[in-house]
């Protein structure tokens, strides 16, 4: 008896020259006489990973190793069988020192050859239904746990009510990122106006930093002027120095003799007592760092540049100065940054079109560095900022890797999702909320709603008030990096 495959089609993301040698490949494995047959739209799918999962991440994945977990996977059949296709049809290449049992972390791949510098196109593949239902499940499990934690969000996400001027868009695209090294830039655009435009993207809250991930926080910021909600124009509020400004709140209250037991020391309180981090971290409370000495002026000065929002602006003359960062014919501003290889270190110069874009990535590199990391920048940062960096550390002082920004992180997502748009919502139910990380997004005719109730429920949480920076969309100019 001849068993009928119920097909299904399956979007993927793919170079269309990598697609037709897989789909070769794919023929030439299937007439032979290995087992087990594999499916085209599995294998395609699979493959597309490998340009999907960073263009809908804000991790760089600058060496090119992208993880893929098996778990996701674990009903797919013959999963470790279509990797090992990918393998050996020189489509991909597995890195040599996966410890996936072992240290319970992700295998990694790379695209083999020159497929990774080729444009990306948005295919329709028939597959297996079995497998493509199980890709949808798990898409919509994701979507159903982010309703769970903030349906007051997640109730506006209806792509049916997201549009682009994809005709637009995609001329910007064309004209502003035409180099061969703008490729990746490209790539990520051409995903985010293809997804919108075909009503094919979801959302979901989940992971360490318990963010809510949507099409809006993966589309770059050249492209928001061409995108509206209901045919009304976007226009959004964030929080000016964000990460920065959370730290401040913290110092703020350690620098107090006696800290108010506001909304972010309530959640802090809760994370370190009750997360364990991992189940293996257990963290001490912030009333510890209260008992050493602290030269409270320099906390004062850091959190005041903060708060008026000039940080950046400030540290970045100090870089300048420091002659950590230098300024080409082009008036762009360069890091050299320190590659660490197999076979040893050389400088990398990192390209930033503004210097306050140089100074954050310095500033979060430096306040999200290991506790043990003895870096130029840190040292730097250690010398005009002392008192701030001596806590940073203490704050770091035996924690696992990435702890400090998971846990500002954590405080963000807690304020704006948790804290701030479900009261906004709750008083004001007909206003559309969207959020990405740490700025909030409606609608042209609720702005001035919107910035009187983000201001003061801030202000409220962290027991300081920010800077906020408000940007209507349409207005959104230039090319962005």
């Amino acid at each position: 008896m001849k068993t009928i495959i119920n097909k299904k089609s399956i979007g993927v993301w793919l170079p269309n020259k990598l697609f037709k040698n897989l789909e070769n490949k794919l023929n030439n494995y299937n007439e032979s006489k290995v087992k087990p047959k594999l499916d085209l739209g599995t294998s395609a799918y699979l493959l597309n990973l490998l340009f999907h999962i960073p263009l809908n991440s804000n991790e760089k994945y600058e060496d090119g190793w992208i993880p893929i977990c098996s778990k996701p996977y674990k009903n797919l059949k013959y999963f470790k069988q279509y990797m090992e296709f990918l393998v050996d049809s020189d489509c991909i290449i597995e890195h040599d020192t996966n410890y996936s049992n072992v240290s319970n972390s992700c295998k990694r791949y790379k695209l083999k050859g020159l497929f990774f510098k080729q444009q990306i196109n948005y295919l329709l593949v028939s597959g297996e239904s079995i497998f493509i239902d199980n890709v949808e499940k798990n898409k919509i499990d994701r979507m159903t746990k982010a309703d769970s934690k903030c349906n007051h969000l997640t109730k506006w996400l209806k792509p049916e009510l997201l549009t682009i001027d994809y005709k637009n868009a995609l001329s910007h695209i064309i004209k502003n990122y035409s180099k061969p090294n703008d490729l990746r830039k490209k790539n990520k655009r051409l995903h985010s106006i293809k997804s919108i435009k075909n009503k094919d993207w979801s959302y979901s809250r989940e992971g360490k930093d318990d963010r809510l991930h949507t099409i809006l926080t993966s589309l770059p910021k050249d492209l928001r002027r061409y995108t509206k909600y209901n045919n009304e124009e976007l226009v959004s509020l964030d929080i000016k120095n964000s990460q920065p400004f959370i730290y401040s709140a913290i110092l703020n209250q350690i620098n107090k003799t006696n800290p108010d037991f506001n909304l972010m020391n309530s959640f802090i309180n809760d994370y370190y007592n009750t997360n364990n981090y991992n189940n293996k971290l257990y963290i001490s409370t912030m009333s510890d760092h209260r008992n050493n000495n602290i030269d409270t002026n320099g906390l004062e000065s850091f959190i005041n540049q903060v708060l008026g929002g000039t940080f950046y602006e400030t540290y970045a003359d100090i870089l300048y100065k420091e002659s950590i960062l230098y300024v080409n014919a082009n008036e762009e501003h360069l890091f050299p940054e320190p590659i660490i290889k197999r076979f040893g270190t050389y400088k990398s110069y990192k390209v930033f079109e503004t210097k306050r874009k140089a100074a954050k990535y310095i500033m979060l590199k430096t306040l999200f560095s290991s506790e043990k990391c003895n870096h130029t920048i840190n040292k730097l940062f250690e010398k005009h900022y002392p008192e701030v960096y001596r806590i940073s550390q203490i704050i770091k002082k035996g924690k696992k890797k990435n702890f400090f920004p998971i846990l500002l992180q954590n405080i963000e997502a807690n304020c704006i999702l948790d804290h701030c748009t479900r009261i906004i919502s709750k008083n004001y139910p007909e206003m559309p909320l969207f959020t990405i990380h740490d700025s909030i997004i409606t609608t042209s005719s609720y702005r001035i709603t919107l910035e009187n109730e983000f201001i003061r429920l801030l202000g409220k949480y962290f027991g300081l008030n920010p800077s906020l920076a408000s940007e209507r969309w349409s207005q959104q100019l230039g090319k962005v990096g």
